[in-house]
């Protein structure tokens, strides 16, 4: 995955119920976060058009601090200045900063900042790794959340799942086959196939002490709609590990289930450094799987020796030709695992509007959002600005190089990405939630340590 390595240590400065006073700021800073949490309140009534009137005439030619966990962010700024310009040609000369930061390190810097009371750091950010935004950035108070009209204007925006925190995009980690050589048989159509004893040494993904989505995903399994989702699917036929012992998990309870799977996933793993090393190591692994995002294998590059042709998606099967009728998952339990990126103002903003203006702007245009537009596996969460990436694996291929067109043949099933929507409904995703992350934190995570330790 993206930037995702590195998980910051939670000290008791920064999850300590102290109030701002004691962790370096003062009746100044509050009245200027009390002061952004009504324009921000206001914000959120304006259009477009006034809110970027605002904006403009606020930053005029000068610098927003912005941070984001994905570079990508960067690619739209020059259209949000020319979109700014035309209210006040001095925004013309704006600046935006293009910092980075894995997620460790961000959460470090942005909460930092805020307890020191510093009211010349960044403005806003992009962050991801919901456990860390969630005890670290919202239940502290020290974030600030928007949600533009335009967004929650919107009839197919999910105002329950992505409002509060404000979420840009989903970004999808699902299951894959490599169906090449000695593999080619091989189906997983039930998510406890991937558990078995044949599969030890060659499923290839990240370690979730380092990788702070794989962890967050295993935590949500014993979330009680995904515990249900896992022992429907251990009883179905398509479970080709029945005779698992569940016995072993019987003082998890209502639980058993997640803690089963946990462990068989996480003993059978092979753990790379990051999502492009695993997908590469299951490229040349035949039989193999891959647990990783989705986006990485658009990337690869054909070889006489390797080649996407190899690649199934598990939840769309071999069988399917384009991504806008997919059929039902292949997959019984789950299908992949959807984390975010979240959009959050900073509490002492000296531009809450500018702020504001920009998060729209990536959130709710086509122009803004066109910077992970053609990624496939990445969802606004306004689905009306996406791309159509349906038929995205549809071409020519000549001399190992690809030329993508929607009315050429049928060269790469596993780049024909449905909608968002499909993944929810038909797939069965597991979708991150922050709030239910930091509720069984400790517990999971104890566990997942002890069983990568036994490894």
């Amino acid at each position: 995955m993206r930037n995702s390595k590195g998980l910051f240590t939670l000290s008791a400065a920064l999850i300590c119920a102290c109030t701002m006073t004691a962790c370096g700021g003062g009746s100044a800073t509050e009245d200027i976060k009390n002061t952004n949490k009504d324009i921000i309140a206001e914000a959120q009534t304006l259009t477009r058009d006034d809110l970027f009137k605002k904006a403009a005439e606020e930053i005029g030619g000068g610098t927003l601090k912005f941070i984001g966990t994905s570079s990508r962010f960067k690619n739209a700024i020059d259209g949000f200045k020319a979109e700014l310009a035309k209210y006040n040609s001095a925004c013309a000369n704006m600046t935006i900063t293009t910092d980075t930061a894995v997620d460790g390190e961000i959460y470090s810097k942005l909460c930092g900042e805020i307890e020191a009371g510093l009211t010349t750091g960044y403005d806003a950010a992009l962050v991801q790794d919901g456990y860390q935004l969630q005890a670290l950035g919202i239940n502290t108070g020290y974030f600030l959340n928007y949600v533009p009209k335009e967004w929650n204007d919107d009839k197919d925006t999910n105002k329950t799942k992505n409002a509060n925190p404000f979420s840009l995009q989903y970004n999808m980690k699902t299951w894959m086959v490599n169906n090449g050589g000695s593999g080619a048989d091989v189906v997983i159509d039930n998510i406890w196939d991937v558990t078995q004893d044949k599969f030890k040494g060659h499923i290839h993904t990240m370690d979730p002490n380092n990788e702070n989505v794989n962890r967050d995903w295993l935590i949500m399994l014993t979330q009680d709609e995904w515990c249900d989702a896992l022992e429907e699917a251990f009883n179905a036929s398509t479970n080709d590990n029945k005779s698992l012992d569940m016995k072993k998990y019987e003082s998890y309870g209502d639980q058993k289930y997640a803690y089963a799977f946990i462990d068989k996933f996480l003993t059978n793993a092979v753990f790379h450094g990051d999502d492009g090393a695993a997908r590469d190591a299951f490229m040349k692994d035949y039989g193999g799987l891959g647990w990783i995002v989705y986006s990485k294998i658009a990337s690869i590059q054909e070889t006489a020796e390797i080649t996407k042709k190899n690649i199934t998606i598990a939840a769309l099967g071999k069988d399917f030709s384009d991504g806008a009728n997919p059929g039902d998952s292949k997959v019984n339990g789950f299908g992949g695992f959807m984390y975010k990126h979240y959009l959050q103002i900073m509490p002492y903003t000296q531009h809450p509007w500018t702020s504001c203006a920009f998060i729209n702007y990536l959130s709710t245009t086509k122009e803004g959002y066109a910077a992970w537009g053609k990624d496939i596996g990445d969802y606004p969460s306004m689905p009306s600005i996406n791309v159509d990436r349906t038929k995205f694996g549809h071409g020519t291929l000549e001399n190992y190089e690809f030329t993508q067109s929607d009315d050429g043949e049928n060269v790469f099933s596993c780049l024909n990405d449905p909608a968002s929507s499909w993944w929810e409904d038909k797939a069965n995703v597991v979708v991150e939630d922050p709030a239910f992350i930091v509720t069984e934190y400790q517990n999971v995570n104890n566990f997942i340590k002890d069983v990568i330790a036994a490894k």
